[in-house]
């Protein structure tokens, strides 16, 4: 870290020790004036008292000269407002305080009224917050309580905010990817380390309030391009308070699923819930009565998935008529007066083989998980209060393979743990606020093999074979499904005898061996925070809020394969290619290898020069990574340190017009694994040190303007511009800057042992892939290094950012009941990703699109300056220079996101909660973000997106995330039933656009669905859906201060189990030679620039090098079916005690 940045932090904010905001990321405020109802004149010296039963002590405040107050770190709740003037005493119950929010109370007194009396005042205080620009939703503890969210953490919730929407591995805000969000629980950051996701799943029984901001926050938070989730759990107070609770999940009370098959494959998979459950305990109280309290929570949970695994075969007994319908099945030779032709039979109206069923089989993953929170609470005196609070989530799972012997299948447990600190402390007269908040969050996950005998075995993964031979050979299938495979000559007992493969194997691969990739990763982020806020008047009342926040992120993660190799068998194609991780010595003849003692190094690795510096291969000395967990080379440590800086004013020039004006710097330092620093670089033939890559300059200005036309509250008018930088996830310290290299070899089968007649193949003569283990200085036909040459940082990269636009206005048309409209633009300004402009020999991270003239004037300087006889530095620094040049080459990233939003929420009052939202959006460009949708690969910031110039064509279009319609509506209604009890009915409606379908193929350098044939989009979009959601709680009261509830839920009602998904591939990576076959050829395909569907008859396949050939591409069977569906109608039902 750059010190003189921190002592320039440091300086900041002692010189707003004086003056700033006052409300935490935990909690919320009550501001308003008071003022005599009749002459409207302004009251000062009058005292305001909050008290709630979520406030261990009653905060004050005194009005000033302008009859104004405001009272802060109120923790979110109902409070009682009271109003003392002279002899005068008024009460404002049900005031509602949000988490991060202010809530307006204005307040008129009669001085002329009789003192004495307390008057309370029935009338409801506004919802709308007159201080802020953001937009978002907040989610209290009522809502989780009585709608039917889909889940029991938090995140189960998020898709309530308008503009949210769920992808693979969250919920997305705002046209970003879920990777692009942050996550805070109590205050203290909690997102995942390695990708970005939701770190610590907190049980909804815990919560007492989710704060979802979609747009437009303010300078505190930062590292966030999609959206910020704010978590606060519950805590003690005066009162003992607490529930028991239990909630279950039977498989029982689930629809039968539609089946999603998978055409041209012998094996079909469906998950279908066998239980859930979970059960526990909340309490919280005093310690000690106005000083000292406590809450605990305790919540096991146990699930089960039920996955029946049934096995068909292809048929081969029907003809199409001339009505265009089938005949029935007649197995009959042709000749014979049947209709057996040696062509599978298709079903013209879906495309899909006609199959018949042959087995059933049900394999179980079970889990099994405790969620911990405990806390405590001190307050030395109403103005200085701290927070202890420890959140733990063991869990474990256990997963049997499914496409294969269970015993490939795999045991994962896993440990979270979040443990924070804060204080707060108010001085002069509560208008200085000082906030220290000191937090550590921990992951540790690590796995070990379904069968314990399995441990040292590769993962093999079988393609284009037939089940009728891999079902016996291997011994997972039952007798049903190996005598249903079996093929035959006619006469015997094979019904379709003309078929050479009944059951093929071609879209789905089968898994055998050990579990793969080794897991033993450990994660952890130490952070601290100190903020200082106060109010001054200076034209008008500004609140100045100025903070620090430094994290110190470490991972550790494991690098090593079971067996350690991982064997991909093509089996009719007569290829075996074997992946291994490896450590590099350096090149055959290199100092770094005349000079090695290191008995580890005692392979050879080769890979082609493409840089054209030799003819053929280039030599290595290596070592295999082998062995167990903690041998050299098998786990990786990776460092990101950040840090951040942010002053903000909130400026009312008016008490109904606010200017919010703020800003942020922010760093962040990357850094190379611990074990390359100090060896020497084999691009730039430099010692590495410590930083791999340090992101300066992050400046983020944002500015935002409300306008109050009823200057009680009950309305707003606003704007808001803002920037935002990415906070890069460790991913990519763990490869680009963890020595991450991987050696592929392709063997002919010949190389690899005598035939395994388990494998089969198309003449029986396949090998079993762990045959090309047994030497290990086999040399295969094709080798080829990944990541050997190094990753090259572009110089002069900058971070990754995004600009945001938002206008819109609410207004609370009725007590309780406030509609809004709004407009949101984000537009990516920068992008970060991995490129390479050498056909993926050399890898370089930078700003796809864009490379600064200065830099390469300066490397032209460092070139020229460069010896004249030292030819080899010469031809290095110019080889950086064209790689360099060549990233202007590409496509600038381009994400944009427009969306109209209207609003409506009516808060809890007489009886009824409604929230509803209207988004109209568009999500366009050629960047979905840190998420690659369409190949479902997860690296941040380097993946395949941008590596290759010739895969950049078609991909501008509407994005993964794009539904342009999105309705949402909650709310609940209590039917009191006076003695009898209450009942609740909630309800929570879904309906959106679908998602855009693409036409996708392979590429020979990168593997299956690289390729955009045709532009995004251009197939259409999956089908309009929609749900309907029920929750009924029936609630009695047992006695004093204690209710028992039942409750029930219904998960889409009417059982609409739309597509989730379908196979965007159109062309598979390897064709098989005809339909029903057991060999084929691998083929790869170009993009056809601007092409529409018909032109995909003319798309020919590319060989190995990139060249096209004359031969046609093929259809993938399984084109646009559905690979995915909603859940079916499901019930779930529980209990719970409040005391």
């Amino acid at each position: 870290m750059n010190t003189k940045h921190l002592f320039l932090s440091t300086a900041l904010l002692g010189a707003f020790a004086s003056s700033a905001y006052s409300q935490s990321n935990t909690t919320g405020a009550v501001q308003g004036a008071v003022v005599d109802s009749k002459t409207g004149e302004k009251l000062p010296g009058v005292t305001v008292i909050a008290t709630s039963p979520s406030l261990a002590q009653a905060q004050t405040a005194i009005t000033d000269e302008n009859g104004g107050y405001k009272i802060t770190d109120l923790p979110p709740g109902d409070y009682l407002i009271t109003f003392y003037y002279a002899d005068i005493t008024l009460e404002r119950g049900g005031v509602n305080v949000g988490v991060n929010k202010v809530t307006p109370v204005f307040q008129k007194l009669n001085q002329a009224q009789a003192g004495g009396e307390v008057v309370k005042i029935t009338d409801t205080a506004p919802t709308i917050d007159p201080t802020s620009t953001t937009q978002g939703i907040t989610i209290d503890k009522n809502y989780i309580k009585n709608i039917p969210v889909p889940g029991r953490t938090f995140e189960s919730a998020l898709g309530a905010a308008a503009g949210s929407q769920g992808d693979q591995l969250g919920v997305s805000f705002s046209g970003s990817s879920s990777l692009e969000n942050q996550y805070y629980v109590d205050g203290v950051n909690t997102t995942g380390l390695t990708f970005g996701t939701v770190g610590s799943p907190v049980i909804n029984d815990f919560i007492e309030e989710i704060e979802v901001i979609t747009g437009g926050y303010n300078a505190e938070y930062g590292r966030a391009t999609g959206g910020v989730v704010n978590v606060v759990t519950k805590s003690g107070s005066n009162e003992f308070k607490g529930s028991v609770f239990a909630y279950f999940q039977p498989g029982a009370l689930t629809a039968a699923a539609e089946r999603t098959p998978n055409n041209a494959s012998s094996i079909d998979a469906t998950g279908d819930l066998a239980y859930y459950a979970d059960f526990g305990f909340e309490l919280g109280g005093p310690i000690i009565k106005d000083k000292l309290w406590f809450f605990v929570g305790v919540a096991p949970q146990v699930s089960k998935v039920d996955i029946t695994r049934t096995t068909k075969r292809q048929t081969d007994c029907r003809k199409l008529e001339a009505s265009g319908n089938l005949s029935t099945c007649d197995a009959r030779l042709q000749a014979m007066g049947g209709n057996a032709d040696s062509v599978p039979d298709v079903d013209p109206k879906t495309g899909f083989y006609i199959t018949d069923t042959l087995d059933e089989e049900v394999r179980s993953r079970s889990a099994r998980a405790l969620s911990f929170l405990g806390k405590i609470n001190y307050a030395a005196t109403p103005e200085n209060q701290g927070q202890l609070a420890i959140q733990a989530q063991p869990g474990q799972s256990e997963s049997p393979g499914i496409y294969g012997p269970a015993t490939s299948g795999s045991k994962l447990s896993g440990l979270t743990t979040d443990i924070s600190t804060k204080w707060t402390s108010k001085f002069n007269d509560n208008k200085t606020e000082i906030e220290a908040v000191i937090g550590w969050h921990r992951e540790k996950i690590s796995d070990d093999p379904y069968d314990p005998s399995q441990a040292d075995k590769p993962l093999q993964v079988l393609y284009d074979g037939s089940l009728g031979v891999w079902g016996p050979g291997f011994g997972a299938e039952s007798n049903a499904t190996n005598e249903g495979c079996r093929d035959l000559p006619p006469g015997m007992s094979d019904p379709y005898p003309l078929l050479a493969n009944n059951c093929p194997m071609d879209t789905a691969p089968y898994v055998i061996g050990g579990p793969g990739s080794i897991s033993n990763d450990l994660q952890q982020r130490r952070a601290a925070k100190l903020s200082v806020t106060q109010r001054m008047k200076a034209g008008g009342s500004h609140e100045i809020k100025a903070g620090i926040d430094v994290e110190d992120n470490t991972s550790n993660t494991a690098r090593l394969y079971s067996g350690g190799a991982f064997i991909q068998n093509y089996v009719g194609s007569d290829l075996i290619r074997v992946n291994r991780w490896v450590q590099l010595l350096g090149k055959m003849g290199s100092p770094q290898v005349m000079g090695n003692t290191d008995p580890r190094y005692d392979n050879r690795c080769s890979t082609p020069d493409t840089s054209g510096q030799t003819m053929g291969n280039i030599q290595y000395v290596c070592d295999y990574i082998t062995g167990d967990l903690g041998a050299p080379g098998t786990e990786v440590s990776g460092n990101t340190l950040n840090w951040s800086v942010y002053l903000r004013d909130s400026w009312q020039i008016q008490p109904n017009l606010t200017l919010n004006a703020g800003v942020r710097y922010e760093e962040q330092r990357l850094r190379y694994a611990e074990f390359l620093r100090g060896q020497v670089d084999p691009l730039t033939n430099e010692t590495l040190g410590k930083n791999a890559m340090t992101m300066t300059g992050m400046l983020a200005p944002r500015v935002g303007i409300l306008y109050d036309w009823t200057k009680e509250g009950r309305s707003k008018i606003y704007a808001h511009w803002g920037r935002f930088y990415e906070s890069i996830p460790m991913r990519i310290n763990d490869r680009s800057f963890g020595g991450e290299v991987n050696f592929q070899q392709d063997f002919a089968p010949s190389q690899c042992g005598a035939p395994d007649p388990r494998i089969g193949g198309p003449i029986g003569n396949a090998r079993n892939g762990e045959g090309c283990l047994t030497d290990p200085n086999a040399v295969g036909a094709q080798e080829r290094l990944i990541g050997a040459s190094g990753v090259l940082i572009a110089p002069g990269i900058k971070p990754q950012y995004m600009d945001e636009i938002i206008g819109g206005f609410e207004y609370e048309i009725l007590d309780d009941l406030k509609i809004g409209v709004s407009f949101q633009n984000r537009r990516m300004g920068r992008v970060i990703e991995d490129v390479s402009t050498d056909n993926a020999d050399t890898y370089i991270i930078a700003n796809p699109g864009e490379w600064s003239s200065d830099e390469e004037e300066k490397l032209m300087d460092r070139i020229d300056r460069v010896d004249p006889a030292n030819l080899d530095e010469k031809a290095r620094l110019t080889r950086q220079l064209n790689l360099f040049k060549g990233i202007r080459i590409f496509d600038k990233p381009r994400r944009d996101y427009n969306a109209l939003q209207f609003t409506m929420t009516r808060r809890f009052s007489k009886k009824l909660y409604v929230q509803g939202s209207y988004t109209f959006s568009k999500t366009e460009g050629n960047y979905p973000g840190l998420i690659s949708y369409d190949n479902g690969q997860v690296d941040p910031n380097i993946s395949s997106q941008y590596d290759l110039i010739e895969l950049l064509a078609n991909r501008v279009g509407p994005l993964p995330q794009d539904r342009p319609h999105y309705i949402k509506l909650d709310g609940y209604y209590t039917f009191d039933l006076k003695k009898a009890g209450n009942i609740t009915v909630g309800t929570r409606l879904r309906a959106l656009s679908g998602v855009p379908i693409n036409a996708l193929g392979g590429h020979y350098l990168y593997g299956g669905n690289e390729s955009f044939l045709l532009p995004r989009g251009q197939i259409g979009r999956t089908d309009f859906e929609h749900s309907l959601d029920l929750r009924l709680i029936y609630a009695r009261n047992l006695g004093k201060n204690m209710q028992l509830e039942f409750f029930v839920d219904l998960h889409n009602i009417y059982n609409r189990q739309g597509t989730a998904g379908v196979d965007d591939n159109f062309a598979p990576q390897f064709k098989l030679s005809a339909p029903n076959s057991t060999s084929g050829t691998e083929q790869n395909a170009n993009p056809v620039s601007g092409g529409t569907y018909q032109d995909l008859i003319w798309v020919k396949t590319i060989d190995n090098r990139g060249n096209e050939s004359a031969v046609p591409i093929g259809k993938n069977p399984n084109f646009r079916n559905t690979t995915g569906r909603y859940s079916p109608l499901n019930a779930n039902f529980g209990m719970r005690l409040n005391f």
